[in-house]
């Protein structure tokens, strides 16, 4: 129709498409940020989650090394959280055969240096060693580290231990002339590092603790610490203050709250396993603690030292020597007399105790059960004694050869057994090996001196263990008592000479005459020439004699009378007054120590088959018969004596007492060689820890 108007809405519905773009863009922006925002919310949710995994970031590489690879989260469903678990080692110290650990059916992994045990206790691999070990010979101290818990450096310590020493020990084995017996290996030790993999709980650490820790005992970390060489300067219980050094390491302990005595291992320079290295036997873990295995020890299994740790000894099998308290109580166990006992007293301090070296040293020797191991180069073992063990105040190869010459000499007044002559001719034999020694490629200790010395102390051992106990102990006694008195009775060789008439002369190595040494004080005086000449001339002319007469008539006293009474009889004594002093019984019915009835009567020269004896050595005995201060008595004792061959049933007691005097003397003499200790080391009193089972940590 005209004239009416009309609409156009091609505008309109361009405005409406132009709405609905902006309301999808609109839309679009907000699903975007929903979804950005839930996307937060989620991930802050997870993050909280994460979050409550407390201590997964303490428990990285760099804390753990290669132990970090055993951590792991768990999630707690009914705590909605994380729990962070990982896995420390149990350390201890036990024989390579060892099969129970402290943990139940987990398996037991040794520290032997093998690329196989480096991977099993995930310690440093041979690479990582390499590059730390050119990291140590550039920056000397390494310190950059502080970060990492100081047991897995302990680990790479022990493992480097083992690997290092076993390598030198060949290369030394090589040096040596070609042995009849191989060299020793770890499967021939005796005391091994071992550990057990445990799986814990960042729960269940304690709040001012920041790095996983490892776990031991009180007495492994004392054992760990003499393995790597490591010696205490201060171990105080009472104050909570502990601290060992040594070899380059340093060892701290002190009280961490909720957890306990934690001890913290520290590189502080450089260390070196080569002839240092611990003999690595199971003694090892008596000695830590100042006790000493003797000869006279079973060799079965002593499972005291864990169950009953602190009972007192009430025979030879082990010494206690780890204060003077304990040396004195040492003292009262080889029966010495209270004078003796009281020298050695903490509250007794003006006593001396030292001639060449502390007499304790002496008495290690004269008993301590042989440690080197056969065809091993190791000669080191912890000190057990509050002394110093110093070498520069005497030549230990000069008094063997000493020794050789005294009990050789015709001169000193030891009658000719069996025993006498074997004893000269191992000492003859240790004389001309230290001769090879020196020429050889390793001059000081070659492996066939070693193995030489490890025998003479097998027949030293022997004959000790089938000598008659009781008179072995009463050599003992009166030796100490003697070597004791002479050093503090500054009167004791004067007015001894000035008894017998003055001085003796005696023929130096120089061909002179010169008077005879008659106390330990002229020790002092010597030089380093004629010093160890003078000692051996001590022991064979003024201890010797005293020893064999007192310890026979204590000897003889004991077993008539049940008793052995103190002695104060003059020095010379008829065998008359001496038989006159034995109860009449004792005379008509002696009895032996066995029980064994005897006839108690004296020894004609006649008694004694002479004929068998060459001349040099009827001379000496008629000598040493008409020296004597006891009377010579037929006893049946369990050594037997031979004379030129032929056994002879009546050998004399003073007899028999100087063989095991010689004996005594001879091994101490080869145990202190062929056993070393540390000159810094010395004992801290810490006898009560022999095997005490407080657990300690290490961080």
């Amino acid at each position: 129709m005209a004239g009416q108007p009309t609409v156009d809405f091609s505008n309109t519905t361009v405005y409406l498409k132009e709405d609905d773009e902006e309301d999808k863009i609109i839309n679009y922006v907000a699903l975007v940020l929903s979804v950005v925002a839930l996307i937060s919310t989620f991930a802050q949710l997870f993050q909280q989650y994460l979050a409550s995994a407390i201590g997964y970031a303490n428990c990285g590489e760099t804390v753990m090394g290669e132990w970090h690879k055993s951590k792991k989260r768990n999630f707690r469903w009914k705590e909605l959280r994380f729990e962070v678990q990982f896995e420390t080692p149990v350390i201890f110290v036990c024989p390579p055969t060892n099969k129970n650990g402290p943990i139940r059916g987990k398996p037991i992994l040794f520290v032997d240096g093998s690329d196989s045990s480096l991977k099993d206790t995930k310690a440093l691999l041979p690479e990582a060693e390499e590059s730390k070990r050119r990291e140590m010979m550039a920056s000397r101290v390494h310190t950059a580290d502080n970060e990492r818990a100081t047991w897995v450096t302990m680990l790479s310590q022990l493992q480097s231990m083992e690997r290092h020493s076993q390598m030198w020990q060949r290369e030394f084995y090589s040096q040596n002339p070609p042995q009849s017996r191989p060299m020793a290996t770890f499967g021939d030790h005796t005391l091994a590092i071992a550990m057990q993999a445990k799986r814990r709980s960042w729960d269940n650490m304690p709040t001012d603790v920041k790095k996983p820790y490892a776990t031991t005992t009180i007495c492994h970390i004392l054992e760990i610490a003499a393995m790597l060489g490591i010696y205490w300067q201060e171990f105080d219980r009472a104050k909570g203050k502990y601290r060992a050094e040594g070899n380059g390491y340093m060892l701290t302990g002190a009280e961490v709250p909720d957890l306990g005595l934690t001890f913290t291992f520290q590189i502080c320079g450089k260390s070196r396993f080569r002839e240092n290295r611990v003999i690595p036997v199971d003694e090892v873990k008596d000695l830590c603690c100042g006790f000493v295995p003797t000869l006279f020890q079973e060799d079965l299994k002593d499972n005291r030292r864990v169950e009953f740790p602190n009972e007192d000894s009430k025979d030879l099998s082990k010494l206690q020597f780890g204060s003077m308290n304990e040396i004195a109580e040492t003292m009262v166990l080889i029966d010495c007399n209270t004078n003796t006992a009281n020298y050695f007293r903490s509250n007794n301090t003006s006593a001396k105790h030292n001639h060449l070296f502390p007499v304790p040293f002496e008495l290690l020797g004269m008993l301590g059960k042989t440690l080197h191991i056969r065809g091993g180069a190791f000669r080191m073992l912890p000190n057990p004694t509050p002394y110093h063990w110093d070498k520069n105040f005497f030549n230990m190869r000069r008094l063997i050869r000493e020794f050789w010459r005294k009990i050789s000499d015709s001169d000193t007044e030891i009658p000719p057994t069996l025993q006498i002559s074997e004893l000269i001719s191992d000492g003859r034999g240790l004389v001309d090996e230290l001769q090879r020694d020196k020429k050889s490629d390793t001059p000081g200790y070659s492996m066939p001196l070693l193995n030489h010395l490890h025998d003479v102390l097998d027949k030293c051992d022997q004959f000790l263990r089938e000598a008659d106990r009781e008179l072995v102990r009463m050599v003992l006694r009166e030796h100490f008592q003697k070597i004791l008195k002479m050093i503090n009775d500054t009167e004791d060789g004067t007015a001894t000479g000035k008894k017998e008439g003055g001085q003796h002369k005696r023929r130096d190595s120089d061909g002179e005459d010169r008077p005879r040494a008659e106390h330990f004080s002229e020790l002092h005086a010597a030089s380093p020439e004629v010093r160890q000449e003078v000692f051996m001339e001590l022991y064979f002319h003024r201890v010797l004699p005293v020893v064999r007469d007192k310890a026979v008539l204590s000897y003889n006293r004991r077993q008539h009378t049940g008793y052995a009474p103190s002695l104060r009889a003059p020095s010379v004594r008829s065998p008359r007054d001496s038989l006159d002093t034995l109860p009449e019984k004792a005379l008509s019915e002696p009895t032996t120590p066995h029980g064994q009835e005897t006839p108690l009567r004296p020894v004609s020269p006649a008694a004694t088959n002479t004929n068998t004896l060459c001349p040099p050595a009827m001379e000496q005995l008629s000598k040493h018969k008409s020296s004597q201060s006891v009377p010579t008595l037929h006893v049946s004792t369990p050594t037997m004596q031979y004379l030129g061959g032929v056994q002879d049933k009546t050998t004399s007691l003073d007899s028999s007492a100087s063989d095991i005097w010689c004996t005594l003397v001879l091994r101490m003499l080869c145990w202190l060689l062929l056993h070393d200790f540390n000159k810094k080391d010395v004992q801290i009193s810490k006898s009560e820890l022999l095997g005490n089972r407080l657990p300690v940590y290490i961080a």
